[in-house]
């Protein structure tokens, strides 16, 4: 038998991969709960609840497989969603989903309120002070119990960490990808 190349097989496992450019993610398996087959889902959207219940069928992907899952139930916990997946019957057969993550197509995303954003929209905004000086980009979203928070990754490199709350963030401009903010003395270093 002969033996692949790591080049080759990185070629292969390339091909397979799904393309999201189109999709937005709004969850990941993370966990078990259980013997039942539940999954515990971390949700990357403040409107993953009515995300998920505006869908039929909840794309699944994991790897270079997907498949499409009817949900059973549904309750919060803790920070995360327990679920039940229709088929999805036993322990086992929930661990397999692990490391799953819930990808939908944007033109599925539900209404937002005022307010409301998609956390795939904020990354890659520009943060601008109030008196226009540029911050840098935001390049990541931590979910706390509090807020949310922007890690706004500075030119230097250097990170800072704004609440995402409006005593901090002044506007949002998605259409031009900016974020305007107002600082507390001593939060830029």
């Amino acid at each position: 038998m002969k033996k692949k190349g790591v080049k080759a097989i990185l070629e292969r496992r390339v091909k397979r991969v799904f393309d999201h450019k189109n999709d937005v993610l709004i969850g990941k398996i993370v966990g078990v709960h259980g013997v039942r087959g539940d999954v515990k889902v971390k949700p990357e959207s403040d409107v993953f609840e009515r995300q998920i219940e505006s869908l039929s069928e909840i794309p699944v992907y994991r790897g270079t497989k997907k498949e499409n899952l009817k949900i059973e139930s549904m309750k919060p916990y803790k920070d995360l969603y327990i679920v039940k997946f229709e088929g999805v019957n036993d322990r086992t057969a929930a661990e397999e989903r692990i490391g799953s993550e819930i990808w939908i197509d944007k033109n599925s995303q539900v209404e937002l309120e005022e307010g409301e954003y998609y956390f795939s929209d904020l990354l890659g905004c520009d943060v601008f002070t109030e008196d226009g000086k540029k911050i840098g980009k935001v390049v990541e979203i931590l979910e706390q119990p509090a807020s949310h928070i922007l890690e706004v990754e500075k030119s230097d490199g250097k990170r800072i960490l704004i609440p995402f709350i409006n005593q901090f963030v002044k506007e949002v401009d998605l259409k031009n990808k900016k974020i305007l903010v107002s600082l507390l003395e001593g939060m830029e270093e």
